[in-house]
């Protein structure tokens, strides 16, 4: 066997390039598992990030529910199905706030507008529990905004004073604070021709 000039081994050029070659594969595996490591960070990133959003989502409902309404909230005081035991309760505490609050904080806008009577007109009971409903929002709220009060003290009030006013000049003489009657709750009966 006769060996080359210059003493190069032919097999020498090969060798060096397969073991580039192969560095070059190693790189590639490991640089192709890492792209499945990232993708696979990026997928759990991803549902990470899904599952924050539907926190953020369940925490603004809660805040809605903590800063909303609740049950015994006079929004959902729907006078017609109440229950006696209930409606003369929410009565009550109606009545309470008008006495209390109402007419001894507010007597210029209340004098002579709403009556004692006013439980026995059922568009007092509807206007001054969403009126009431209002103030607790307004004043009563853990995070009070003023807007609440100013819309309270410019629009709510002076408009429910307003319709009671005109409601309440209907009032007969006789008419004076009684009891409820029962009826006054129900649905009108279409009276017969």
């Amino acid at each position: 066997m006769t060996s080359p000039p210059d003493g190069h081994d032919p097999v020498s050029p090969v060798a060096a390039l397969a073991v580039q070659v192969d560095l070059l594969r190693r790189d590639m595996e490991a640089l192709t598992s890492k792209t499945s490591e990232l993708t696979s960070t990026q997928r759990q990133h991803t549902i990470l990030l899904d599952g924050l959003a539907e926190l953020r989502n369940q925490i603004d409902h809660i805040l809605e529910l903590v800063t909303g309404q609740d049950d015994n909230t006079p929004a959902t005081w729907f006078w017609l199905t109440m229950p006696a035991q209930e409606r003369d309760e929410r009565l009550t505490e109606l009545s309470d706030w008008i006495d209390t609050v109402l007419s001894i904080q507010y007597p210029d806008y209340t004098a002579g507008h709403i009556r004692n009577c006013w439980p026995n007109h059922p568009e007092a009971r509807w206007e001054l529990a969403w009126l009431y409903h209002l103030w607790t929002r307004a004043y009563l709220a853990d995070h009070p905004a003023p807007k609440d009060a100013a819309d309270w003290h410019d629009r709510w009030a002076p408009g429910v004073i307003r319709r009671l006013d005109a409601v309440m000049r209907r009032c007969e003489a006789g008419c004076r604070r009684q009891t409820v009657p029962e009826t006054s709750f129900d649905t009108p009966q279409p009276t017969e021709v």
